[in-house]
């Protein structure tokens, strides 16, 4: 097997990993779970989508240097968590079935640090699973 055919099946099956575990890669389904993690980096959010049960909760990680505001607004105010410092981490606990999409307000409109949270007690399937 070439060095380009190794790299290529690394990619595809880390990009399967968390299907299942309520971590989502962006394509097919997510079964959700009552904890996940999303981690916070100078890039982005990952994964941008996860699904959790009903009162599950979702730990946001700040990998990166510098503090990130996570922001749903009012029609998610558990996500509405504030500045996350550098190296610090916020839980957030989603007591009721939807979806919950967040920001960080320091950079909005950057889709990088955008994400989805779905809180269902059934698999989720769609665009960003």
């Amino acid at each position: 097997m070439t060095m380009r055919k190794l790299w290529w099946t690394a990619l595809a099956v880390g990009a399967f990993a968390g299907c299942g575990s309520g971590n989502s890669s962006g394509g097919g389904s997510c079964t959700p779970v009552s904890t996940t993690n999303v981690a916070i980096s100078s890039t982005g959010v990952t994964p941008k989508a996860v699904c959790v049960l009903p009162g599950g909760t979702v730990k946001f990680t700040n990998d990166d240097a510098a503090a990130h505001d996570i922001e749903s607004g009012a029609s998610c105010p558990a996500l509405n968590l504030g500045s996350i410092a550098g190296g610090a981490n916020v839980t957030a606990t989603l007591p009721t079935s939807g979806t919950c999409n967040y920001h960080d307000e320091l950079d909005p409109t950057n889709a990088a640090f955008q994400g989805t949270v779905a809180v269902t007690s059934t698999t989720t399937t769609g665009p960003g699973y």
